[in-house]
């Protein structure tokens, strides 16, 4: 099994519980609740009629996200409700598995060419950072993608972020890359 660690700047993210009941118990409206009365909330959202509406947001945002995921972190430069998310997802993998980032990455579907990048992370090693713009074909919403991958031994490691604000991703992509360099895996 993997174990990771990550530091974070808590004025840009808010970490969200990979599962609910959280490990305090905490059913996901319960958390929803708690954090929209603790945590900063965007301006445009204080004195809004809005306002109370926010922990079911928070819930429907929690919703959006996939469940396979290892971890999650709520971009909030502004505070909630978040302009941006960040997933992390950690697998073990064969050392003979020769599908490299890149392969990967180039096989995505993307409305502008998706560019792999080669980038190197202080905990992961060597990897592949890319930007995506993506939509469903029915008119749905786009969004903006910022993500990396590594392939350390025995794991793949990906990191992705988006928003439906491509701004907010170009805001986002200095803070994801220092979570992104932040990241160290272990083997339990």
């Amino acid at each position: 099994m993997l174990n990771y660690s990550l530091d974070y700047e808590s004025k840009w993210w808010l970490p969200v519980p990979a599962a609910f009941p959280t490990p305090e118990g905490q059913e996901l409206d319960e958390w929803a609740r708690a954090t929209a009365a603790s945590s900063n909330i965007s301006a445009a959202w204080i004195d809004s009629p809005l306002t109370s509406q926010l922990p079911e947001l928070l819930a429907a945002q929690v919703y959006g996200l996939d469940p396979g995921r290892s971890a999650a972190l709520w971009y909030c430069p502004y505070g909630l409700p978040a302009a941006g998310v960040a997933q992390l997802f950690i697998s073990e993998r064969a050392d003979d598995d020769l599908l490299s980032p890149a392969d990967e990455i180039a096989a995505l579907p993307s409305f502008v060419a998706v560019r792999p990048l080669e980038v190197r992370a202080a905990g992961l090693g060597a990897g592949v950072g890319y930007s995506r713009i993506v939509g469903d074909e029915e008119g749905g919403p786009t969004v903006a993608e910022l993500g990396y991958v590594f392939t350390p031994p025995g794991a793949r490691v990906a990191i992705i972020a988006r928003s439906g604000d491509a701004e907010s991703i170009g805001l986002m992509a200095p803070e994801l890359w220092a979570l992104v360099d932040s990241i160290v895996l272990e083997r339990a």
